[in-house]
């Protein structure tokens, strides 16, 4: 009996081993001589496919990884307690990482222009946008088709190096929300965020932007988180919120938080937003449109949002096509 209880034994220590060694081959970062191979950046270096692609949504965790794109998305959760009587309710957010290069940049995808109105105008569900444009990763942006439909000041607006829109605020004067402060993307993969009328349009494509988002304000410069976002009385709010920023050329961080229903998700303030970017490396961030904008997707699905109805949107930041879809 005591030999058959071995040999039992010894043969569950095969099985656990064998079945070990098969998850330690799919796992991105594995060690040469594994099934998937990746370099310190999370490009793919050999594998099995052209593309790895995990999808953990009960975990929160989303990668993607080939030879010139690598993306990952973390969700955290954690319990925020209430004020005095007030119940406790949960800080929910995505960081997203992500390594691009010269062979896939960020980009933008927008609704189809018209005769009379540029790309972008057009406000559709973010399903439909995701669905016309495949793409590995997307977030929404800085919302600028509703701010030519409805607005005053569209804010300098720059896509895939055309420019949508020039009008933007005096940043002597008290501005409204949003204050329509930009981030450049230039072609070197760099990100420099300005004040909304540091420069013209036509000034920011002769220095090489490909992309402008125009909202605000400035999370990060130059290294430092901006005095704006941690004065306490500069919209102290909580919501839901998203932002991107740059922690070097082709190397970026986007987060996204949740904050619907208010009862049950706490949402961010700025200065959160901003301090969170700055824990990741960022030297350069802006925040975006959040409330019910705020989305990321991951391989055409939506996996965040700011809580609620989505709201219907225009255009939104991509990363990368992808046959795995």
């Amino acid at each position: 009996m005591r030999k058959e209880g071995l040999r039992r034994g010894l043969a569950w220590m095969l099985i656990l081993l064998l079945l070990w060694g098969t998850a330690a081959a799919e796992t991105p970062g594995s060690a040469p001589g594994e099934a998937w191979q990746m370099d310190e950046n999370g490009f793919l270096i050999s594998g099995p496919e052209d593309e790895y692609v995990l999808e953990d949504e009960e975990n929160g965790l989303w990668q993607y990884a080939r030879k010139d794109l690598a993306v990952t998305v973390r969700r955290f959760r954690e319990e925020v307690p209430g004020k005095s009587k007030k119940k406790s309710r949960i800080r929910e957010y995505c960081v997203a990482e992500i390594h691009a290069s010269e062979t896939s940049p960020l980009g933008a995808v927008m609704s189809q222009p018209t005769k009379k109105r540029p790309a972008g105008y057009k406000l559709v569900s973010p399903e439909l946008l995701l669905e016309t444009h495949p793409c590995v990763f997307a977030m929404s942006d800085d919302l600028y088709g509703i701010r030519l439909q409805k607005y005053r000041y569209d804010g300098i607006v720059i896509r895939n190096g055309e420019i949508l829109a020039t009008k933007t605020r005096n940043s002597a004067k008290k501005r409204p929300w949003p204050n329509l402060d930009t981030l450049a993307v230039y072609r070197d993969g760099s990100m420099k965020a300005y004040i909304c009328d540091a420069m013209t349009a036509e000034e920011y494509l002769e220095q090489g932007a490909v992309q402008v988002f125009s909202f605000g304000p400035v999370l990060i410069s130059d290294g430092k988180i901006s005095e704006t976002v941690l004065d306490p009385k500069y919209y102290p709010y909580n919501e839901p919120r998203v932002a991107i920023g740059m922690v070097e050329p082709w190397h970026y961080v986007a987060v996204m938080a949740r904050g619907r229903p208010k009862e049950t998700y706490a949402g961010v303030r700025l200065d959160w937003m901003a301090e969170k970017l700055a824990e990741y490396g960022c030297v350069e961030a802006l925040n975006l449109d959040g409330g019910l904008t705020a989305t990321m997707a991951f391989m055409g699905k939506i996996i965040m949002t700011g809580g609620g109805k989505l709201r219907s949107q225009g255009s939104m930041i991509a990363f990368g096509e992808s046959d795995a879809q």
